[in-house]
């Protein structure tokens, strides 16, 4: 026996199927409900992600601050000494050819060190006084406020100054 009400079947023709769809499936307020939580993960990874790039960037110049505290560290105990190589070239005179050359070369190699390592002089003779670079020792006739004199050399590194000018400043007589 045969059932009337099933159609005969044509090796032709595919079989329809009926896929469900996703809205067949699942109830509308529980699509807005899953929007909704996929709307959050989405924000809470972005935030992750950018407090992530912030821990970066706070990592990373803390490590340049420790770099930077190191050499300066370093480079402070230099500076005395190549301020008497300055001062010993400046009373070589009294020197044969050979021991001025080797004091002159241990000078350019304690230079070449320093500016390796971004250390910089800078010029106070003429300039107008800011604490941030100089250091006053005295005071005494000239343009108020402005460097007469230099005692010893300002160093820097890139930006931060490492060792202020000390200075005289004058005093407007």
């Amino acid at each position: 026996m045969s059932d009337d009400t099933t159609p005969p079947i044509n090796p032709a023709q595919p079989i329809p199927t009926e896929s469900p769809t996703p809205d067949s499936i699942v109830p509308d307020s529980d699509i807005e409900l899953l929007k909704s939580q996929l709307d959050q993960m989405t924000e809470t990874c972005k935030r992750t992600l950018a407090d992530f790039s912030n821990y970066k960037r706070f990592v990373e110049e803390q490590r340049k601050q420790a770099a930077w505290f190191g050499t300066s560290g370093m480079i402070s105990e230099i500076l005395p000494i190549v301020d008497n190589f300055e001062r010993a070239l400046t009373h070589m005179s009294d020197l044969d050819a050979a021991h001025r050359e080797g004091i002159d070369a241990i000078y350019r190699q304690l230079t070449a060190l320093l500016e390796k390592h971004n250390v910089k002089k800078f010029e106070t003779i003429g300039k107008p006084f800011n604490p941030l670079f100089h250091e006053v020792l005295s005071q005494g006739p000239g343009p108020l406020d402005t460097i007469v004199e230099e005692f010893e050399k300002g160093y820097m590194i890139g930006e931060k100054v490492i060792r202020p000018a000390k200075v005289k400043v004058g005093s407007g007589e």
